[in-house]
């Protein structure tokens, strides 16, 4: 049997329909299961103006229900007098049966009461009005709402059901709506219209004009795009996120060119852009140089070229553009420092002050950081950068929250054009680097250290304040600063410590007398998250995830070496012969788990194996120490596989539970140094085998 149920409804914000069109899917899934009917697939099909499902393989009936619930044992559920006791009584109510209804079952453990239940399954279709009612009734949205007199809430108002199994009508009905076999076309471009089966709504839906098959939408719009919208050397800049929220905004794509006058071009491309794609749901046309044209893309939601609707789109546009150039050149009439005093009137956090509370201790955090990295000669640029830094976001362009993803780069072209040097123009837009992951990151010194030294500002200032960070609320995204924090560390291939950081992030925060939290505290709940991004972009970078928690667990302080640590372990945990030594590295480890480990006495010794793993361990001792000191981590894991076979013939002729406690408690502490040189570098008990 086959199952076909379409919701109609008034324009649904296209942000919505993907997950409610998931959501409808799970919750079909859900209910199909505990009503125990079987099917072999479920599609969705959605527009702005309808949400569609589609079961393949539907069961015409339920499974038959044939179970045994278990209860307590008959010893505890009968008293000594053969009534249900308590418990016995318990168990019958919660399975709706009355004490003659229960049963003795034989276990190997024992007899247990327990409840059979039988009932013939029905027919699916009887199942199917209720079912689809509460899918409607259960679903949820972001903001939904009451319309007419209705009491229930959805996302827009519903105008029709048509739900049908096979050629039949499903009916049922919600508050007035009564399902049917009735459904629409698209708003302009077609009509109503009533189906006779499956097939036939598929066939007249689209003779209406409406393609209800996303992908099928989003790849015609490409597809169009590409025959229509461009010329010889021109490319349409198709941001996938996008085009994404285009397809789910028409039921039939139609893409149309329209241009603009060229003289807005002497705006900044990006900021054009930004109103195009953000503002207006268009798509920029670039020459092949990636230079911006004046022309666009808008996608009409109908069927064929329109110069009423290109026309009103470019008059659209075009006031968007004329405001955007105004607040450009406004911006332009005074040079950024003068937007600096500003700062001190916005509130970066209520316990953490103003903007320009926040930059002072960033300054002072720069100058510690970069005398660490060795920056002397860059440091007048670098402070100069973190003193404009946030200057445009008081600017014209940004404070009108019309085009706040553009905070930086708006920075960098008003320095520029304010006579400031380019290094201090580019730090101002890197030091925002990286805004997302897999985003680009700073080249800058000045956009390194200004990028650092603010995200640990604000990582440091908001922990020691209690704000905090739960799986779904990261209101001052610290997530994304810690992250940011070790990504450019990386990239950058500073040789600096985390915790040396993090102390003198809270020394100058409590200097300023912001800090909430005992120092000490804090400084161990910093680093712990920081830890926790460096374990993460660890893994983003395909490292093994034991070979990453090995390392970490051990050093993670500066990341430039732990990177080269887990580097030569990754390689190394491929070779056989490390192979082979992992488990004599988890055997030591087993064995001095509980022992605390103490001066090994030579005199102690019985066997000659015990002598040969002494001078073993002693010079392995040095060479190890050497070998980390130099930062050869490729050299400490060779010296450590070349003990392999002193360590097996220890294992093979020493009983190290020995009777007498000082000889046993002795090769145990043999056993605990060894174990010490083991974990130097990674603790290599969390590789595995």
């Amino acid at each position: 049997m086959r199952l076909l149920f379409e919701i109609g409804m008034e324009e649904n914000p296209a942000r919505f329909l993907v997950k409610a069109l998931d959501d409808l899917k799970k919750n079909l899934e859900n209910k199909l299961k505990n009503e125990r009917i079987k099917y072999d697939d479920i599609k969705t099909f959605g527009t702005p103006r309808r949400m569609v499902l589609l079961v393949e393989g539907l069961a015409e009936r339920q499974e038959d229900l044939n179970e045994l619930n278990m209860g307590p044992a008959r010893k505890v559920a009968y008293d000594a007098n053969g009534e249900l006791s308590r418990a016995g009584l318990g168990f019958a109510k919660s399975q709706g049966v009355e004490g003659k209804d229960l049963e003795i079952v034989e276990t190997p453990k024992g007899e247990y009461i327990a409840v059979r239940k039988f009932s013939e399954g029905v027919a699916t279709k009887t199942l199917l009005p209720e079912i689809l009612k509460s899918l409607v009734l259960e679903l949820e949205f972001p903001k939904s709402m009451k319309w007419a007199d209705r009491k229930f809430k959805f996302a827009r108002p519903i105008q029709w059901f048509l739900a049908m199994a096979d050629n039949e009508a499903v009916e049922f009905e919600i508050e007035g709506i009564k399902s049917g076999l009735s459904s629409k076309g698209h708003r302009f471009f077609g009509k109503p219209f009533t189906v006779s089966s499956i097939d036939d709504y598929f066939n007249k839906i689209r003779e209406n004009n409406v393609i209800i098959d996303i992908a099928e939408r989003k790849q015609m719009i490409r597809d169009l795009i590409d025959k229509n919208c461009t010329k010889e050397n021109e490319q349409v800049l198709i941001h996938e996120n996008l085009l994404d929220e285009v397809t789910n905004l028409v039921e039939y794509p139609y893409p149309i060119v329209g241009t603009f006058n060229s003289d807005f071009l002497e705006v900044p491309q990006e900021v054009l852009i930004i109103s195009m794609e953000v503002h207006q749901r268009y798509f920029p046309i670039l020459d092949k140089n990636g230079k911006l044209l004046p022309k666009f893309v808008v996608v009409r939601n109908g069927i064929e070229d329109s110069d009423k609707v290109r026309a009103g789109n470019e008059k659209v546009l075009s006031a968007r553009l004329a405001d955007a150039r105004f607040f450009y050149q406004e911006d332009l009439k005074n040079p950024l420092e003068a937007n600096v005093p500003k700062l001190s009137t916005v509130v970066f956090q209520k316990d953490l002050g103003t903007i320009a509370d926040k930059m002072a201790r960033v300054t002072k955090l720069a100058d510690f950081l970069t005398d660490k990295l060795g920056y002397g000669a860059e440091k007048e640029d670098i402070f100069r950068t973190i003193k404009l830094c946030k200057a445009d976001l008081v600017s014209n362009m940004i404070n009108e929250k019309e085009f706040t993803e553009l905070q930086g780069l708006m920075g960098a072209d008003y320095a520029l054009k304010s006579g400031e040097k380019e290094t201090v123009s580019r730090g101002i837009e890197e030091h925002y680097f990286p805004r997302f992951k897999g985003d680009k990151l700073p080249e800058t010194k000045e956009g390194i250290v200004a990028g650092i030294c603010d995200r640990m500002d604000t990582l440091a200032g908001c922990l020691g304040v209690g704000v905090t960070v739960t799986g779904s609320k990261d209101p001052f995204a610290l997530r994304r600063a810690a992250l940011g924090i070790v990504n450019v560390i990386i990239n950058s291939k500073l040789n600096i410590s985390l915790k040396e950081l993090t102390e003198k992030s809270i020394e100058i925060l409590d200097e300023a007398g912001v800090l909430q939290k005992d120092k000490a505290t804090l400084e161990k709940e910093v680093l712990e998250f920081l830890k926790q991004r460096v374990i993460n972009v660890f893994t983003d970078m395909k490292y093994r995830r034991d070979v990453i928690l090995a390392v970490v667990a051990k050093t993670w302080d500066n990341v430039i070496e732990t990177k080269s640590e887990i580097e030569v372990l990754e390689k190394a945990v491929q070779e056989d012969s490390f192979k082979n030594l992992i488990g004599i590295i988890k055997r030591v480890g087993n064995i001095v788990k509980d022992h605390e480990g103490r001066e090994v006495n030579k005199d102690l010794f019985k066997e000659e194996a015990e002598v040969s793993l002494y001078d073993y361990v002693e010079n392995l001792d040095k060479t190890v120490t050497e070998l980390l000191a130099a930062k050869d981590y490729k050299g400490y894991l060779d010296a450590v596989l070349n003990g392999e076979e002193i360590v097996n013939n220890y294992f093979n002729t020493v009983m190290i539970n020995d009777k007498d406690a000082a000889v046993k408690n002795n090769r145990l502490s043999q056993m605990k140094r060894l174990d010490d040189i083991y974990e130097r570098m990674a603790d290599l008990d969390l590789i595995e085998g």
